[in-house]
């Protein structure tokens, strides 16, 4: 755990009023993996600069992911009750409050963006691709695909609900700190993204079958609700080779990556044993 950043992340939450949302907002952001904070921290320090100029953004980022995990988890779409090893957040403070806590969470994700000592234009840029990748060019879209899913689909519709759904937090990662460097290769980044976010979710749709929910943290639930999951397509067996595939090939495309890969490929060899 970077405690540098935990100590950062919470500390945004000083500036708001105390009360029932700001104590589940606290609640919901305790106990996360931080992999899409530690991707951009990896990128950050790939190009040279201190992970401490990208917290402002990692926190963003990490608002809107604890904010998905709490709508995810609703009874109207998951129905979760277990999320990062505790309660989900309707569980703790009922549903009104979770929706609430979500929102705010949610909204005062871009306050994290503004706040930080970056400069208008790289302000400017983030924003806009947060609003994207979080939104219908991205993560929303992708959960639009997945919740009105019907019946029989293909391999190609399953890559582009992952691609989004998933894939979209992912891509701002890796973006975000393209930004902070003033670098352009913004289709290298979210190539990147898009094969980090897949091969995530291919893991956790594998987990969600082979790991108890006390391993995963979180309500095994894809089978119980029917989820069109990697396994429509593939054994256990041949997911596990696909997966181990991904990685040989996101290896192989950090090959030509415009920074330095030390950091990142650190955090893919932690995704590939976690």
């Amino acid at each position: 755990m970077n405690k540098n950043f935990e100590e950062y992340l919470y500390g945004t939450l000083n500036k708001l009023k105390n009360n029932t949302i700001k104590e589940a907002m606290e609640y919901c952001l305790e106990g996360g993996q931080r992999f899409r904070p530690q991707i951009i921290f990896a990128i950050t320090k790939g190009f040279g600069i201190d992970e401490k100029e990208a917290y402002g953004v990692a926190s963003a980022l990490e608002y809107i992911q604890t904010y998905s995990l709490i709508h995810d988890d609703l009874p109207g779409m998951d129905n979760d009750d277990m999320r990062r090893g505790k309660p989900s957040c309707h569980k703790k403070f009922g549903e009104d409050i979770a929706i609430l806590t979500g929102d705010s969470l949610l909204t005062h994700s871009f306050s994290c963006i503004t706040e930080a000592d970056y400069n208008d234009s790289v302000k400017v840029k983030m924003i806009d691709a947060l609003c994207k990748y979080s939104g219908l060019f991205g993560m929303i879209y992708g959960q639009l695909l997945d919740v009105t899913a019907k019946g029989e689909i293909t391999a190609e519709e399953l890559f582009e609900i992952q691609d989004n759904k998933t894939s979209g937090l992912f891509k701002f990662a890796c973006l975000a700190p393209m930004f902070i460097a003033g670098n352009d290769k913004y289709e290298y980044f979210e190539k990147l993204g898009s094969m980090l976010g897949v091969v995530f979710q291919n893991q956790d749709d594998l987990f969600d079958i082979i790991k108890s929910e006390k391993e995963t943290g979180k309500s095994n639930s894809d089978v119980r609700n029917d989820k069109i999951t990697a396994l429509k397509f593939k054994t256990v067996e041949e997911l596990k080779e696909h997966i181990d595939n991904e990685f040989k090939e996101l290896r192989e495309y950090l090959k030509d990556a415009p920074f330095d890969t030390q950091y990142i490929l650190e955090i893919i060899d932690r995704m590939a044993n976690r």
